[in-house]
């Protein structure tokens, strides 16, 4: 387990039918996973960069291009492997979302076509 998983704790999916979402909230929140997907994959496109072997000559320069080719691609625990695995977790919130709003919806239809208005006044 490395630092990052230590201080970033896992969230586990919360269940579509756990919540419910109004059309309003939701366009706000697609609008803002949006945003945020755009920085992370401007921040894996960085990472990879990072990925490159530099040759920075021996020593402690060296050491110092090995780290950043292995931090920007290296595998496991590398960044642009975390920042993936979080891009897969927002891209399932939105799917958790749009599940939530579908839901809405389908129980708002169910809703009005159960009330009656009869009379005036």
């Amino acid at each position: 387990m490395t630092d990052l998983d230590m201080a970033a704790p896992r969230v586990s999916p919360v269940p579509a039918e756990a919540f419910a979402v109004s059309p309003e909230l939701a366009g706000d929140a697609f609008k803002r996973l949006s945003e945020l997907q755009d920085v992370v994959g401007q921040l894996v496109r960085q990472a990879k960069v990072l990925g490159r072997s530099v040759p920075l000559g021996a020593g402690y320069a060296g050491e110092v291009g090995d780290f950043m080719a292995q931090y920007g691609l290296g595998g496991e625990d590398s960044a642009a492997d975390s920042l993936t695995r979080f891009g897969r977790e927002l891209e399932d919130l939105e799917a958790q979302i749009t599940a939530a709003l579908e839901r809405y919806e389908t129980e708002d239809e169910a809703a009005a076509d159960g009330v009656d208005c009869v009379g005036g006044g």
